[in-house]
This record gives C-alpha cells, sequence and structure tokens, in this order.
C-alpha cells in the first residue's frame, strides 16, 4: 500500500512517458492528479510479539545511543499521537503568513513534521487530506506549504529514477568539478567554529536538537560546498548522521541543489553570502544570540560581523575576537570567487 508518498515515482510522467527533472511542472502534474482519500482504520492495541525472538535484549542493546543524543527527549516527542499534535499546532499558530515567516530562523514557524514523515508516524496523505480544505486568509500560504511536500515527493522520484544520485551528482558535468573530501575546514564547520555567526548558530543548533532550520540549511550548505569547495557528499554524510529527519532522497537531492550539481539547481552558480543572509533572515540576532551565546552582548548591527569589531569594542563587550569567538575561517570574496573560477573552467 502506498503511504509514504502521495504519489508512487513511476505514477508521475510527461508527455514523453518520462520522468521529471524539473520540480514545477512535476507539482503541477502532480496537482492535477487525484490523491486519493483515506479512511483511517481503527488502530491495533495489541500485537503478540514472535515468542523468544528478542530475549534478553533491551531496547539500548537494538539501538545504542551516541551520548549527544540522549538529549533530544527535551526537543522531540516520537509518536503517531505526537506527530498530529504537532500538525494541528502546525494548523493553529504557524500556518497563517508561512510563506513570509518560514525564512526567518528566529521565528521557528516551519512545521516541524519532516521527522515523523521520515518514521512513518504520519503520512503526506494524512497531511494533505486535513489541511487542503482549511480556511486560510491567505491561500499562498497553503499553496507554499503543499509544494514542500511536492518537493518531498519530488526528491524521491529523483531517486527511483535516478538512484545513482546518492554517491554521484545528478548532472553527470559536474563530475570533474574540483571538490575537496576533506580539509581543515570540515571539522571547524561540524563544531559550529567558522567565525560566520549564522553559519556556526546552524550547525550549533543541529547538534544540540538534531534539527536546523531550512534557511539555515541551505546557507551552511552553500557555504561548505561553494566558499570552502567541499564535495557536497562530506556534508550530506554529516547531515545523514546528525538530523533527526535524514531522509535519504531528500538530503541528498538538496545537498546536491545548493552544490548546483543536482536538478532544478538553477543557477547552479549561486553562492549564498552568509553575512547578507545572516542580516536578511535575522536582522536583530536574535537567532544567532540563541545559540552562539558568545556574541550575546554585541549589538544587532556588529552580531553579523563580529571580527569587524575594535580593540576597544572587544575590550567593552569582554568578546576578543580569535579567543573568544574564532575568526572567520575563509574569506568570503576569495572563497566565492575560487568557486566561480572552478565552475567556469568544467
Amino acid at each position: 500500500f502506498n503511504a509514504s508518498l502521495l504519489h508512487e515515482p513511476w505514477t508521475i510522467s510527461n508527455l514523453k512517458g518520462e520522468y521529471y527533472r524539473v520540480f514545477t511542472p512535476y507539482w503541477k502534474k502532480c496537482l492535477t492528479q487525484n490523491i486519493r482519500e483515506i479512511v483511517p482504520t481503527v488502530p491495533v492495541k495489541y500485537v503478540e510479539s514472535p515468542q523468544g525472538l528478542f530475549k534478553n535484549l533491551s531496547l539500548e542493546d537494538v539501538l545504542p545511543q551516541p551520548p549527544w543524543a540522549q538529549k533530544f527527549s527535551h526537543y522531540w516527542k516520537p509518536g503517531e499521537q505526537n506527530a498530529h499534535s504537532v500538525l494541528r499546532q502546525f494548523m493553529d499558530h504557524k500556518l497563517d503568513h508561512y510563506k513570509e515567516k518560514r525564512d526567518v530562523p528566529a521565528c521557528d514557524h516551519t512545521s516541524h513534521l519532516s521527522p515523523y514523515l521520515h518514521f512513518g508516524e504520519i503520512s503526506p496523505h494524512q497531511i494533505f487530506q486535513v489541511t487542503k480544505n482549511i480556511s486560510c486568509p491567505n491561500p499562498i500560504d497553503l499553496f507554499t506549504f503543499h509544494a514542500e511536500l511536492g518537493w518531498r515527493e519530488f526528491s524521491a522520484s529523483l531517486l527511483y529514477h535516478a538512484p545513482h544520485v546518492v554517491d554521484h551528482p545528478f548532472q553527470g558535468k559536474f563530475k570533474g568539478l574540483s571538490w575537496q573530501r576533506e580539509s581543515k575546514e570540515v571539522s571547524l564547520w561540524q563544531k559550529g567554529q567558522t567565525g560566520y555567526p549564522i553559519i556556526d548558530a546552524g550547525m550549533r543548533e543541529l547538534w544540540e536538537t538534531g534539527y536546523m532550520h531550512n534557511r539555515v540549511r541551505m546557507i551552511v550548505a552553500s557555504f561548505l560546498t561553494k566558499h570552502c569547495q567541499v564535495h557536497w557528499k562530506t556534508g550530506e554524510s554529516h547531515f545523514w548522521d546528525t538530523l533527526v529527519d535524514a531522509d535519504l532522497a531528500s538530503n541528498v537531492l538538496n545537498w546536491q541543489w545548493v552544490a548546483g550539481c543536482g536538478a532544478d539547481a538553477s543557477p547552479y552558480f549561486r553562492i549564498f553570502n552568509p553575512v547578507t543572509q545572516s542580516k536578511k533572515f535575522d536582522p536583530e540576532g536574535a537567532y544567532i544570540r540563541r545559540w552562539v551565546l558568545e556574541l550575546t552582548m554585541l549589538s544587532n548591527k556588529q552580531i553579523h560581523t563580529p571580527w569587524t569589531l575594535s580593540p576597544l569594542e572587544e575590550a567593552t563587550l569582554g568578546c576578543k575576537i580569535g579567543v573568544d569567538y574564532p575568526r572567520p575561517i575563509v574569506d568570503l570574496e576569495a572563497g566565492r570567487k575560487k568557486a566561480l573560477e572552478a565552475y567556469k573552467e568544467l
């Protein structure tokens, strides 16, 4: 039974009978197809376990948890009932102005349904069915939310039709791009010690909660693959290990989209400037202050570029750059230029 997708990958094709390689026409086609109504069945209350199958085994024996994951219970409540509770909270408090506010990390206006979708605690059918007729002051908010479900579907379709994307670029011409697999920047990026506050905030949020705001995911991925020229697979692997919503198709295709080698990645040479993004989407530094405690005393202007503090400002604020908070690990303009040269050479 189809439960994890609105449409199975082989059921959506263009006029030539081929799979879609661009999202917008793919999703338009999906919306023209009937999405079946699901009548809930009575939940099974008890299932008898096979005798002796798990004898003398604890959950910890089967699924050992790394120490850093033990704190996740403060942020997440697994289970089907909680999945539907999260959906109701989203509809009641976050759907209004979703299109505008979903990009503001301090606002936290995203649905947080992705982990529940990944583990099958709620299905896209249920979400679509519950939300499709909801009264929404601005229909574009609901359309945008449904398109997020659509991008998940699109990623699954691409993985089905082009399984090589797990390890190789969707667009074969990018195989020759001179990405690095390892560099000194990788561990600093993982630890949230890049010297760029919006990136460090995102990486620390990931390590603390197993989650990262979607806008920030794009910023940190662009920084690693383009400014640092580290292979997208290195970043994708780290996200796979640390995200509670790490879905194979979405994780791989999103990283390739940012790196410019995936489907629908236009323009491939787009490079997110973390300072510009920080000022635009976290203008008052609220998100940064939540995760980068070393910078809480900086002003709304200073917090986006702490390396520009004068010695007097450092002394007054009690934050010495290079000691209390790192200096930038790469120069943005030099990194951008190097990335563009690599794309041009390719």
